[in-house]
């Protein structure tokens, strides 16, 4: 089964780069120095506080380069794509999906106000981030099991 959906295996190590790269930024802006976020700022259009901003707690140019590098890693190929893989990775969207709208059940009915923005911010990442472990855990089941067959 051909899905083109899918792109090329390699991106997926550019991926891991532009996410860690990006997480790396993310931390240093807005957890270790968080006067330094409020400093810069980058504008493409003339707008009052700049249309992508380094330091505001929305839409940031840091939380689409997170967002880009987590994608390039869910929708890339694994080198040896068979339909068994189709197979696990459908399983791990499902997974994803689930265990994220479980989050957002609860975080609905728990948290309010301000703390509901900034938590519906970092929880577009949770579906993405539990399909990569899901993923990755069940090819390593996988291959761990082909191996112990082969002893």
């Amino acid at each position: 089964m051909k899905n083109h959906l899918l792109i090329a295996s390699r991106y997926k190590v550019y991926g891991w780069i532009i996410f860690l790269a990006f997480l790396v930024m993310h931390v240093i802006v807005n957890i270790i120095y968080p006067e330094l976020g409020k400093k810069i700022t980058i504008q493409f259009f003339p707008e009052p506080e700049g249309l992508f901003s380094l330091g505001d707690s929305g839409l940031t140019l840091v939380g689409a380069g997170i967002i880009l590098g987590l994608m390039m890693i869910c929708f890339s190929k694994e080198k040896k794509e068979d339909e068994y893989i189709s197979y696990l990775r459908l399983r791990s969207w499902q997974w994803s999906v689930l265990v994220s709208y479980s989050i957002l059940f609860i975080a609905n009915l728990l948290i309010y106000g301000g703390w509901f923005l900034s938590f519906m911010t970092y929880n577009l990442l949770t579906v993405l981030i539990v399909f990569i472990i899901t993923f990755n855990l069940s090819l390593y089941k996988l291959k761990r099991g082909r191996l112990e067959d082969e002893k």
